[in-house]
């Protein structure tokens, strides 16, 4: 949810087209602190937030323009795979690669590898396209693909290792004497690099990302390197693993054009993501294209006769196809019905919310108060945590949170009951004491194990409201600096004033 409502942030640019954008925005996180930006890149978030314009703020929605790019990204790789092999076997990876369960639950929620993969499949598309025909055209559409794939997400960066292992291996030293090749790439950096250039002087935690913290030191661990190894046996399952074993060998082995291509890809992921300090299984999906060809290709070849090839690589990609329709998207609901019912309630212009929910709630506050009269704090006001930061205390005692309730004006919380937000015992202390009241516990309806279950519930202050004229602060340990919050201006009417 917090990628949905980078989409709304777009969506409400697009409406208001404010004068001053970036206090715009500050302006929007103390609102919505679910808003995850400059963390990721904007691409993305700007085409959500057009989807929403045209079809309103809805899970649904996000999950819609997730789908668009896995279709895009179903199509430039049949596309890549045409280019490689015969139609069939095009034809049958690409439905593989859709139906393969670890990349299905991606294109069932919001995130950001499906966009990724897609764009990436696009460059590399028009990269082959490009070096095949030596057209401007070609070369304008991989700068444009390029551009996209960082612009939608950091997975970007296995492109230039691609590229570059592409360039050297097939010796096409001739480009770089290319002015019009230069002169995209430079084009493609100006557009790319001021991005980058924001989030690394904003986000602290960017360079930690990629030294892994220790400066590299996490290179010296034999388990590194086996890393993506284990993260792809699970996510292929034994047989697809092993037949892009066999496959990788056959490729080996008779070491065409269309091999060496896809060997170089494989090893330009891995040696890409194995540089990079954070380790994230997801982090596969960039290479496991090239894998599920390569296993079709063993398949075909251990059945010998091409039409027996034909109907085995067909049957395997049927039951794939059978299993992604049986299969369940993950579902998380209940948080709309919470934000209905504390929307209703008086003096519930500012919220406080607390749990691995929130970000749910606060989308569903942004939906259902169309003239954004309603502010949503969260528990960093009382300890700041995550992104691989030690969590630090900003309120030290049920004194403190009580001053903070009554000082903000907050008349409502909605806690997870089985939240595990560390060090705020304070808090669970005074929901149990007299100066809270429960009003109504709503249930979490999923198909996930880790909420099952569990509850939001509602709990109202009984102390006195004397919400502050002054300035108050939301810490932020990823930014360099705390956001100023003037409370009379961002609750209680209509946003912006």
């Amino acid at each position: 949810m917090h990628h949905a409502m980078d989409g709304a942030l777009f969506r409400d640019l697009l409406v208001n087209l404010p004068r001053h954008p970036i206090q715009y925005v500050y302006a929007y996180y103390a609102k919505y602190p679910a808003v995850s930006l400059p963390h990721w890149p904007p691409l993305f978030s700007l085409i959500q937030g057009v989807f929403f314009l045209i079809f309103g703020l809805s899970p649904w929605v996000s999950r819609l323009a997730i789908l668009c790019f896995a279709l895009m990204g179903a199509y430039f790789w049949y596309r890549i795979a045409e280019r490689l092999g015969p139609r069939h076997r095009a034809f049958l990876s690409a439905v593989l690669l859709v139906c393969l369960p670890f990349i299905l639950i991606f294109e069932r929620v919001t995130m950001l590898e499906i966009p990724a993969l897609a764009t990436t499949l696009g460059a590399i598309y028009y990269w082959l396209k490009f070096v095949e025909t030596q057209r401007r055209r070609d070369l304008v559409l991989l700068a444009g693909f390029v551009t996209a794939a960082f612009l939608v997400s950091q997975l970007a960066i296995v492109l230039p290792f691609i590229i570059v292992f592409d360039i050297l291996l097939e010796r096409r030293f001739a480009l770089l004497r290319r002015f019009d090749v230069w002169l995209a790439l430079v084009m493609s950096a100006a557009v790319v690099l001021p991005w980058y250039y924001l989030a690394f002087y904003t986000v602290r935690y960017w360079v930690a990302r990629i030294t892994g913290g220790d400066s590299f030191v996490f290179l010296s661990n034999s388990q590194s390197y086996f890393y993506y190894v284990r993260a792809l046996y699970h996510q292929l399952g034994v047989p697809l693993f092993c037949l892009s074993c066999a496959g990788i060998a056959i490729a080996l082995l008779k070491w065409s054009r269309a091999h060496r291509f896809l060997l170089t890809w494989i090893v330009a992921g891995y040696l890409c993501f194995l540089l990079i300090g954070e380790k994230d299984s997801r982090h596969t999906m960039q290479w496991i294209p090239p894998l599920i060809y390569l296993a079709v290709v063993a398949l075909e070849t251990l059945l010998v006769s091409r039409k027996l090839a034909v109907v085995g690589s067909s049957v395997l990609a049927l039951v794939f196809a059978v299993n992604a329709f049986r299969s369940e998207r993950p579902i998380v609901g209940g948080a709309s019905e919470v934000a209905q019912f504390v929307l209703s309630q008086p003096e519930s212009d500012v919220v406080y919310a607390q749990g691995p929910l929130a970000a749910d709630f606060i989308f569903y506050v942004r939906k259902f108060d169309p003239l954004r009269t309603h502010l949503v704090a969260q528990e960093k006001q009382i300890v700041v945590s995550g992104l691989g930061f030690k969590p630090q205390e900003v309120l030290h005692s049920t004194q403190e949170i009580v001053n903070f309730f009554e000082t903000w004006g907050i008349r409502y919380a909605v806690i997870e009951d089985k939240d595990d937000v560390a060090h705020l015992d304070s808090m669970r202390q005074l929901l149990r004491s007299d100066r809270f009241e429960f009003v109504r516990s709503f249930p979490i309806y999923t198909n996930q194990p880790q909420f099952a279950g569990d509850h939001l519930c509602v709990y109202r202050f009984r102390g006195e409201l004397h919400r502050t004229n002054d300035t108050v602060y939301i810490p932020m340990l990823s930014l360099t600096h705390n956001i100023p919050v003037n409370l009379s201006r961002l609750a209680g009417r209509p946003w912006p004033n």
